[in-house]
């Protein structure tokens, strides 16, 4: 039993190292459209919701150009205070990827500062779908979005979970991250509690 837990977790580390972060596409769609038919949803805080995936799916294949547009649009959401000017929330998506579609992760900040406006929480999200589960991917995902951070001028950024999300709080602290706080989102419900790490952008 040992040698073959041994065996399995050198081939999921080999699998996670061969990871990539690929840029969404019409011809890497596919795979996006075909974890939504499995039953996968691309905002985990809406798992089993068959109403709001075959609503993405029925979106996707109406305009798919638009639908990649969506994934990669900004919007203006604010306007600093100090030069008036209007702040953008930008927004980075990439497929997870060992070949095929694993997921996605995406870097998202606000232009000129480290804040968020309230309805995100954290300048990460992302998902694995759950038949690539346990293989070390969420984690791998994050260390090569890091660089990516970093040449959009960030030291470090901001990532939250919520506090029972085991599996999570492990990936963000195998990525790096360091437990600043506990405490509730404006994006969420006051009643569940969250975990606010700080993610330096450069490994030691």
């Amino acid at each position: 039993m040992i040698v073959w837990s041994r065996l399995k977790e050198h081939r999921a580390s080999t699998r996670a190292d061969d990871l990539t972060l690929v840029e969404p596409n019409l011809l890497n769609l596919r795979g996006f459209e075909q974890a939504l038919m499995r039953g996968w949803s691309p905002d985990p805080r809406r798992q089993h919701d068959k109403t709001f995936i075959k609503a993405e799916l029925v979106t996707l294949r109406e305009d798919r150009s638009a639908f990649l547009a969506r994934m990669r649009s900004s919007e203006i959401v604010a306007t600093a205070v100090s030069t008036r000017q209007p702040q953008c929330l930008v927004a980075h998506p990439f497929w997870i990827w060992d070949g095929e579609f694993c997921g996605y992760i995406t870097l998202r900040y606000l232009t000129g500062t480290n804040q968020l406006p309230l309805h995100l929480p954290g300048h990460v999200g992302y998902s694995v779908v759950p038949w690539k589960q346990g293989r070390g991917y969420a984690t791998k995902a994050l260390q090569l979005l890091l660089p990516r951070a970093k040449k959009a001028g960030f030291a470090n950024i901001s990532i939250v979970c919520n506090e029972d999300n085991l599996a999570s709080k492990r990936v963000i602290e195998k990525a790096g991250g360091v437990l600043c706080r506990t405490g509730t989102h404006a994006s969420d419900s006051p009643t569940v509690s969250k975990l606010f790490f700080d993610l330096p952008t450069i490994c030691n």
